[in-house]
């Protein structure tokens, strides 16, 4: 399982990769990274046949805390699964072992999602719900009951990425962190604004509650994603406050 805290923000780094020789390149390079807290292992651009075989290569590898996410196009990634499926591959992934976090998104099937969140902790993992808005950002209340609504299902951690037509939409997702912050304290809150407009959430957004944030050792998973190097220099822990 997995352990974050706002107080002081963990860097996650994620693969990215298209093949396995790319991705063995690139858990080598977030292994020896000194500043990549934990890693992502993002499966949906491999070929589905080599899932077990991506992870298997990526945990012999890494040793530091690894999240496990199959991003669907339903939530802006680039594999097609019906819930079923997802489901099943899902829970795959969690019986092959290895999986110190598993992505579940949430908005999929309240049901489906429970019983994942379930087969995780069984599996010695933390639930991690997301949910991604790649087209606009959502009222900020709504944010907020996005994010208290994952806690209240059973989520380890909450995770809520969406998009900005400007900087006020920003402002309004680091409100939402820090509403959902004071209503479930002590609960694991992340939380981004991508794009250029959103960048800024990325380095302090600790402050409002979000306990991690992603930099990029070579290809970003999503918008905005900035490098590693350049996310430790400038990220805002409460200690410097």
């Amino acid at each position: 399982m997995i352990e974050l805290h706002a107080e002081a923000p963990k860097i996650i780094v994620p693969l990215f990769a298209r093949t396995l020789p790319e991705l063995a390149a690139q858990a080598a390079a977030a292994q020896g990274a000194v500043a990549a807290d934990l890693v992502e292992l993002r499966l949906d651009p491999l070929p589905r046949q080599d899932w077990p075989a991506a992870l298997a290569q990526v945990r012999a590898v890494v040793n530091k805390p690894l999240i496990v996410t199959i991003r669907t196009v339903r939530e802006g990634g680039e594999v097609d699964l019906t819930p079923a499926e997802y489901g099943e591959a899902c829970r795959a992934l969690l019986a092959q072992g290895g999986v110190d976090a598993l992505d579940i998104e949430w908005q999929a099937d309240k049901d489906l999602t429970e019983a994942l969140r379930d087969a995780a902790h069984r599996a010695g993992a933390s639930a991690l719900f997301s949910e991604h808005h790649f087209g606009a950002t959502p009222d900020t209340d709504a944010m907020t009951a996005t994010l208290v609504g994952m806690l209240d299902l059973g989520a380890d951690v909450a995770k809520l990425a969406v998009m900005p037509r400007n900087r006020a939409d920003a402002a309004r997702l680091l409100l939402a962190t820090a509403q959902a912050a004071a209503q479930r304290p002590g609960r694991a809150l992340i939380t981004m604004s991508m794009g250029r407009d959103g960048a800024v959430t990325r380095y302090c957004g600790g402050a409002f509650g979000s306990a991690a944030t992603f930099g990029t050792l070579s290809a970003a998973s999503a918008p905005g994603q900035p490098p590693v190097s350049l996310l430790k220099s400038k990220l805002i822990v409460a200690e410097n406050l």
